[in-house]
């Protein structure tokens, strides 16, 4: 089954924020982020950026307006 042209940019936008993700919370830049001299709300605000991201990602699309 093939996906439509609107679901294949969202999948390939989370596939970029997932990628994103990892880059950021599994690489030598967590040491960068996490050092002494950061504030302590620093990984707060990272996971932060990453919910709104997923959320503005998730976005509606025309299958969700349904009439209850």
């Amino acid at each position: 089954m093939a996906l439509s042209p609107q679901n294949e940019r969202q999948l390939d936008r989370v596939i970029l924020l997932f990628l994103l993700a990892l880059f950021l919370l599994v690489s030598p830049l967590l040491d960068w982020w996490a050092a002494d001299g950061n504030p302590w709300y620093l990984p707060y605000l990272i996971w932060l950026g990453l919910i709104v991201a997923l959320y503005r990602l998730q976005g509606r699309t025309p299958q969700d307006h349904h009439d209850l």
